[in-house]
């Protein structure tokens, strides 16, 4: 059975490729810059250190990036890049 996703925009070209990229990159940049924002400003964390800051960012951006990367797999179909076969030669690979 193959898999089809939500929104057909798969990375086949390098151009599509460096579009998915350069837009899940962002969102996950963007989060995690967001987050570490937050716990400079949050009173719990203020007797926290700059190296627990960093490690619980790490750990925020790893979880983030994962769950993102999951959501774009569903909606897009990301993940399977320029080794994803053409749907004219679908029935014959």
């Amino acid at each position: 059975m193959a898999f089809h996703p939500l929104i057909e925009f798969r990375g086949t070209t390098i151009a599509k490729a460096f579009v998915l990229n350069a837009i899940i990159l962002a969102c996950i940049a963007a989060l995690s810059i967001e987050f570490r924002r937050y716990i400079d400003v949050l009173a719990e964390t203020k007797s926290l250190n700059r190296l627990e800051k960093i490690s619980l960012t790490a750990i925020w951006t790893f979880s983030i990036g994962i769950a993102i990367y999951m959501f774009a797999r569903l909606l897009l179909g990301f993940g399977e890049g320029m080794l994803a076969k053409h749907p004219r030669y679908r029935y014959f690979l």
